[in-house]
């Protein structure tokens, strides 16, 4: 019987992929920041979220986010360090686990009494040597995640009276 072999085109550098999403709603940025720092509001977010959690220690710069997803492969854990913090308006965490670091940023602006306008960005370094097209298919599924976030917290937004 014949070997096959099959070729499997790789990438010969690291690519950075980079998304992002904003939406403005009628909360205050202190009120929308308090709801998202907590990881319960995960929950709110998605649907595919189990388990949402801060890991008892530091609050703040240095504190562990953990949450554990429903994928179609199973349940994947995913552990976040929070590595920049701005009470009430930006945080910037990194991912702890994961075949390639990744980062994601929250940034809030005021645009008057009892409205801001939130940013969310997801990016990755993906490394040299993984499968062509894996940037894309790491693009889609963050437009995924910001498209259903954005509109969950519209949702989220419109049912709450403003602060």
């Amino acid at each position: 019987m014949p070997t096959r072999f099959r070729l499997v085109r790789v990438t010969t550098r690291t690519i950075q992929v980079r998304e992002r999403a904003s939406v403005d709603l009628p909360r205050s940025a202190e009120a929308t920041f308090d709801f998202l720092w907590d990881p319960v509001s995960s929950f709110t977010i998605s649907d595919s979220v189990d388990v949402a959690a801060a890991l008892p220690g530091r609050r703040g710069l240095g504190e562990i986010q953990a949450v554990v997803e429903r994928t179609p492969a199973g349940r994947v854990g995913v552990l976040h360090e929070v590595i920049e913090h701005e009470p009430g308006r930006r945080a910037v965490t990194r991912g702890l686990v994961g075949v390639c670091p990744t980062w994601s940023a929250l940034s809030l602006e005021p645009l008057g009494p009892g409205s801001c306008r939130l940013t969310q960005e997801f990016w990755a370094d993906l490394p040299a040597g993984v499968q062509a097209g894996m940037d894309r298919q790491l693009s889609a599924e963050y437009r995924r995640r910001l498209d259903l976030m954005m509109r969950r917290l519209g949702e989220w937004a419109g049912r709450q009276a403003p602060v």
